[in-house]
């Protein structure tokens, strides 16, 4: 390159430096970011797009008229109201106008007729031409005087309500000097004259609607409007009156002066109306003039006299929903609605969040929503960095922009921003090509890279520490710059930390910090104490870090240093170097934490994956924004975030850039207050309950409640209890609770709104009252105290009467106990006895084979010496087969245990009365317990059940557990048998009162031969009985077991299915 060449290269990067640092417009606009509008429309659930009126009534309600319905909007849900032929409805879809009157009662004009709703009852009152009840079915608008009259404007003139004859009568037309019967619009003024717009012009009319004025008619030399009038609009402030024309914009009158001005759209002129079709005049609180037009939404700069338009753009969905608007209202909370041929946009005037995003057109301030690094520098001009499209350089004061990139610098190597700081006049630029520096007062630039002795160009933090040094954290380590001379200083030389350095803070003792992103921790220089030391997570230590990819640092005044990482934010104290832990389980939106900024109250504003988190210490409260706050989107980015001088708070995210002062966050209004949209009781649908009444088989009782708080409904919190129930405080989303089968008794509900910055309203309360049954009525209290006194007296004459009875009857009795005792101890005498008898009897029979054996031996001695005769030889066979028969059914058992144990056993199942049949087992068996001296108690719950099973084998196990239970229970004991139903299952229980069984042996008992070991001599038995029981049980698809203890007896429980098959 030629010497010549080379300084024209020098002298256009210079002057291209300057015009990138001072390129901006002039021109002045009051409303400094872009307007965020929340739409809603059909998919809403809006009845029909087209708004043609928006109103809002006391209890706080929006109203939405359309072409094809009335909307009650609540901000949860709309309560839509349709013509429907022969029922209580409104007389036509088509609305025209609302309004409300000092009653309550809300007033609907619509194409055919008018509409008064009684929202308390429901009732709707229609006021058509059909019926008699007005001049016109055509009405337009309608408004309700400082005189609580209602004034319609129709097609045929003015009418108004005549409450005597509830009909609307016609007061002013062309009959009595109206310029044209057709009028489109009404308003009145602080002095209570009416202005009235035409299709030819305008009226002022008196209270008593006489003529006053007229601007319009004929073309006159006096003549001000000549057109359409669509919008009367009166500016009491300054004595003005807007109206708004169907093609000639719209006339700025003043009353005092008659001075006229008319504002229309200029094609030339980009701060003209955006159209002469004018829909809507308003002036909201902050006293900013708006007008709604078919072309879109225009703000009245009046200090500039021009306009700036907002309009829909297809790219953006935040905003305007449609360019032709028809009606605009500002609610009681601020928020600004506009009706539009399509939907309806909401924008919040007192929303203390603003947003800056990119765009195609100059109202779009940055060059790409993707923000990373935010600095404001001393003259106030705003730098954001971008993902991929440089840094946009931003003065808020004249709401213009301009940026730096490569594409329009050649000294910054790298479109990708990573972080911006500044220090005297100089502003650094951390991008993936090293970093950039710009002399604000030379206008130089300069980019330092690894040539200059950066230890990696992607760079991803810097710092400017106390003493004037650049702290570089890269992707490879860190670099520190001397400010002053440009030294260089590789730190991995001095410091291991050839490490991801994602943030770098120094606290206010000098120390400083760096945060690892690839789960190496943080790194902590002390200064004072020359150490470094990193901390990382230990799973097994609350008070380690939470998480090892460390995001952001930050510290409060009082010397508490917070690290925001991938896993909540820590609190790290110096002294111990142990950390505190905030996560989304104590609150917070998200754990994963991108920046870190404390406000002035030392407050601690996270931005995260799922909106803003805001954290007191003090109290350990914490607060939570999102997108329905006016949040860019519920996700940021990291280094995207930066505190002003001024305390303003700056969070990039994917969709922009969000800035607002803490203090303008969160204030509901103190007057704000829960209310009541309506009760259901068993589906049947009331207005208002309170002092109501209800049955005691009500079983549901649904509340529905709301606040008017539109612009964040979504994320409030409403907080309930019951009084006269548990009076727990219950928390929901929801605005509806439901309580169902409450006892009889008297309620009150009581329900608060929470905004999300934890701020409670004052109650709102419903009291009810659940009437008992007749049985627990005061008439039937009263009842049963009657016949509880009848009932004593009656009481003590029998009493009386039973005393002389029983003085006769006493020395009878006392000879029947002489009797009786007598007779008992002779039966205790016979009882041992035949207990005695069987115990003799058990013990011969324990050895059958030795008598057999010994029967044989005689036979044969007795064959071997002499002739034996037949009485003898039958009394010696009549033995053994005794013994045989009792041997036989010891075989019997062995067999069928046998059997049983290799599933070759059969049972027949048929329907049987399961209760007779355990009965009458049990009373064959009476006698033969009774002979031990125990009791047999039998007593079913039930009278019959009937099962599928096996009879003969049922039998023989009750047989086996009351043969089993009088071994074991001693003489004086009882035997009790129980039947119980348990639905698909019967239970039967044979329990003694015998030695017990120890705990151990309970499962041992049902195996084969087994006898469990007590304190009393061993008895006899061969330990087939439970085992052949157990084993027929389980072939019923049944279950048995024992409970017991050692000298409290045992219970023997067997469980039989009703139907086994199943």
């Amino acid at each position: 390159m030629n010497k010549k060449g080379f300084i024209n290269k020098i002298i256009i990067m210079f002057l291209l430096s300057i015009v990138i640092l001072n390129s901006y417009p002039n021109e002045s606009y009051a409303h400094a970011n872009n307007l965020t509008f929340n739409n809603l429309n059909i998919e809403q659930g809006i009845s029909q797009s087209t708004a043609e009126i928006i109103f809002q009534d006391s209890k706080g309600y929006i109203w939405i008229g359309t072409s094809d319905g009335l909307n009650r909007y609540n901000g949860y849900e709309y309560k839509i109201y349709n013509y429907e032929e022969g029922k209580n409805s409104i007389s036509n879809n088509g609305i025209t106008d609302i309004t409300e009157d000092e009653n309550g009662y809300i007033w609907v004009g619509t194409v055919q007729g008018m509409n008064r709703i009684n929202t308390e009852t429901g009732e709707i009152q229609n006021y058509t031409k059909e019926n008699e009840k007005i001049p016109d079915d055509s009405t337009s608008e309608v408004i309700k005087t400082q005189e609580n009259k209602i004034v319609v404007a129709t097609y045929s003139g003015i009418c108004v309500y005549n409450e005597e004859k509830y009909a609307f009568e016609s007061v002013l037309n062309t009959g009595n000097g109206l310029m044209s019967d057709i009028v489109y619009s009404l308003d009145e003024d602080k002095y209570g004259n009416i202005w009235v717009g035409t299709d030819m012009g305008v009226h002022k009319i008196s209270k008593d609607f006489k003529i006053l004025e007229t601007y319009g008619g004929p073309k006159e030399e006096n003549s001000v409007v000549q057109d359409a009038v669509y919008n009367m609009y009166c500016d009491d402030k300054y004595d003005t009156v807007w109206i708004g024309t169907a093609d000639s914009g719209v006339f700025k009158l003043n009353t005092k002066t008659k001075e006229v001005k008319q504002y229309k759209n200029d094609p030339n002129d980009e701060w003209s109306l955006p159209s002469n079709q004018i829909g809507k005049v308003l002036r909201d609180k902050n006293d900013n003039l708006w007008i709604g037009t078919d072309g879109g939404l225009a703000y009245y700069d009046e200090e500039e006299e021009h306009f700036h338009v907002y309009r829909n753009k297809i790219y953006d969905k935040n905003s305007l929903v449609y360019d032709n608007i028809k009606s605009m209202i500002q609610d009681k909370e601020g928020i600004i609605w506009i009706g539009t041929y399509s939907g309806v946009s909401i924008f919040d005037t007192e929303s203390g969040i603003k947003h800056y995003k990119a765009g195609p057109d100059e109202d779009y301030l940055l060059n790409e929503n993707m923000v990373h690094g935010i600095y404001e520098d001393s003259d106030g001009y705003l730098w954001v960095g971008s993902k991929l499209k440089g840094i946009s350089i931003i003065d808020r004061e004249n709401h213009s922009a301009t940026s730096i990139s490569t594409e329009n610098n050649d000294i910054i190597k790298s479109d990708m921003i990573n972080d911006i700081t500044g220090y005297k006049d100089f502003i650094f630029i951390a991008t993936d090509g090293g970093i950039l520096r710009i002399d604000k007062k030379t206008r130089k630039m300069k980019n330092y890279s690894v040539e200059d002795g950066l230890v990696n160009e992607a760079v991803k933090d810097i710092m400017v520490d106390d003493k004037g040094y650049l702290w570089a954290g890269t992707i490879n380590g860190l670099s520190i710059i001397n400010i002053e001379t440009e030294e260089i200083i590789d730190m991995t030389k001095y410091i291991d930390t050839e490490k991801y350095i994602k943030h770098i803070y120094q606290d206010n003792e000098g120390n400083y910090y760096l945060g690892l992103l690839r789960d190496e921790g943080l790194c902590y220089i002390n200064v004072k104490q020359k150490k470094i030391k990193y901390f990382s997570n230990d799973k097994s230590d609350k008070s380690s870090i939470s998480s090892n990819r460390v995001r952001y640092i930050n510290g409060d005044s009082k010397g508490n240093v917070w690290i925001g990482t991938s896993y909540g934010i820590n609190k790290f104290d110096r002294k111990t170097e142990t950390f505190e832990r905030y996560t989304a389980e104590d609150g917070i939106a998200n754990n994963t934490i991108y920046g870190v900024l404390v406000d002035n109250d030392d407050n601690i504003w996270m931005s995260t994956n799922k909106g803003i988190s805001k954290l007191n210490p003090e109290t350990g409260k914490i607060e939570n924004l999102s997108v329905t706050d006016g949040l860019q989107s519920n996700e940021f980015n990291g280094n995207a975030s930066f505190k002003s001088d001024s305390g303003e708070l700056f969070f990039g995210g994917i969709n922009g850039l969000n800035t607002f002062y803490p203090q303008d966050i969160n204030k509901m209004d103190s007057g704000t207050k829960v209310l009541f949209d309506g009760f259901s009781i068993d589906n049947k649908e009331y207005n208002d309950i309170e002092g109501m009444k209800f049955k005691s088989s009500t079983d549901d009782i649904n509340i529905k409640f709301f606040t008017p708080i539109y612009s964040s409904n979504k994320n409030l919190m409403y907080e309930y209890k019951l009084i006269g129930a548990s009076g727990e405080v219950f928390t929901t989303k929801n605005n509806y609770v439901t309580f169902s089968e409450l006892p009889p008794g008297k309620y009150t509900f009581e329900v608060r709104v929470i905004d999300t910055g934890g701020n409670k309203s004052e109650a709102s309360s419903v009291s009810f009252k659940i009437k008992p049954p007749f049985w627990r009525s005061p008439i039937a209290i009263l009842a049963y105290i009657i016949a509880a006194v009848l009932f004593v007296l009656k009481y003590k004459y029998e009493v009386k009467k039973l005393d002389r009875l029983v003085k006769e009857r006493t020395k009878d009795l006392v000879e029947e106990m002489k009797k009786n005792t007598i007779l008992h101890n002779k039966n205790i005498k016979l009882e041992r006895n035949k207990n005695s008898y069987f115990v003799n009897l058990s013990h011969e029979l324990r050895t059958p084979l030795n008598v057999m054996s010994s029967t044989n031996q005689l036979l044969k001695g007795l064959s071997g010496n002499s002739i034996i005769d037949g009485e003898k030889l039958n009394y010696y066979v009549d033995i053994s087969q005794r013994n045989c028969k009792r041997l036989l059914n010891l075989i019997n058992n062995i067999l069928d245990s046998s059997k049983l144990q290799n599933d070759m056993y059969q049972i027949t199942l048929k329907e049987t009365d399961v209760v007779y049949l355990v009965e009458e087992t049990a009373l064959t068996l009476k006698d033969y317990i009774y002979s031990k001296g125990i009791d047999l108690i039998i007593d079913p719950q039930i009278e019959e059940k009937m099962i599928k099973c096996d009879p003969y084998e049922i039998e023989r196990c009750i047989i086996n557990l009351v043969g089993n239970a009088v071994k074991f229970t001693p003489e004086g004991g009882s035997i009790t048998i129980d039947i119980e139903d348990l639905d698909d299952k019967v239970k039967i229980s044979v329990t003694d009162t015998g030695c017990g069984i120890d705990e151990k042996f309970h499962k041992a008992i049902f195996d084969r031969f087994s006898q469990v070991e007590d304190s009393e001599p061993v008895k006899s038995g061969s330990g087939l009985g439970l085992t052949i029981t157990n084993q027929i049980i389980k072939l019923h698809k049944g279950k048995i077991y024992v409970e017991s203890e050692l000298g409290k007896g045992s219970t023997f429980v067997i469980i039989l299915p009703v139907n086994p098959d199943i």
